[in-house]
C-alpha cells in the first residue's frame, strides 16, 4: 500500500472491520480510527449483494441464481483533493439451485457470498496498491 496511514469511512461497520483486517495482515499501513491524522481516506460508498434469476427449467424452475457483489469506493488525501475517483470492484459468481436441496443451497450461498466478499477486498487492496 502507498499509504503510511489510512482512515476508512463507511456506513456498513462489517466491511470497515473486514477491509481494516485485510489491510493490516496484508501491509505495512496502519489503519486508524481518525481522520485529521490519516494519509489517506478510503470511502467505501456502498457494498451490496444482488441475486438474480439466471435460468429456469422447462417448468418454470429457477435452476441457477446469478450472485453480483459490487464495492463501490474512492480514496481522499487529508484536504479532500481526490487520489482515487469513484471506483467499483465487482464480482460475479453462478449459484445452481434445486428445490430438492433447499438446505444444502443456503449453505453454498453463504459460502459463495464470503468467497465473493473475500476476492472483492483482495482487487480492492490491489487497486490501492497501484496508487501512485
Amino acid at each position: 500500500m502507498p499509504f503510511e496511514s489510512l482512515y476508512i469511512q463507511a456506513s456498513n461497520p462489517s466491511v470497515t472491520i473486514d477491509i481494516k483486517r485485510r489491510i493490516e495482515a496484508s501491509s505495512k499501513t496502519a489503519v486508524l480510527d481518525s481522520q485529521k491524522d490519516a494519509q489517506a481516506i478510503l470511502v467505501i460508498e456502498s457494498a451490496e449483494l444482488q441475486k438474480k434469476i439466471l435460468s429456469v427449467s422447462g417448468t418454470g424452475r429457477v435452476r441457477e441464481y446469478q450472485l453480483r457483489y459490487t464495492i463501490s469506493f474512492r480514496v481522499n488525501d487529508q484536504r479532500g483533493r481526490e487520489i482515487v475517483p469513484d471506483t467499483k470492484v465487482e464480482v460475479n459468481r453462478v449459484l445452481p439451485y434445486s428445490d430438492s436441496a433447499i438446505l444444502s443451497a443456503g449453505a453454498e450461498e453463504k459460502m459463495l457470498l464470503r468467497n465473493m466478499k473475500k476476492d472483492a477486498l483482495l482487487k480492492l487492496m490491489d487497486r490501492l496498491g497501484k496508487v501512485k
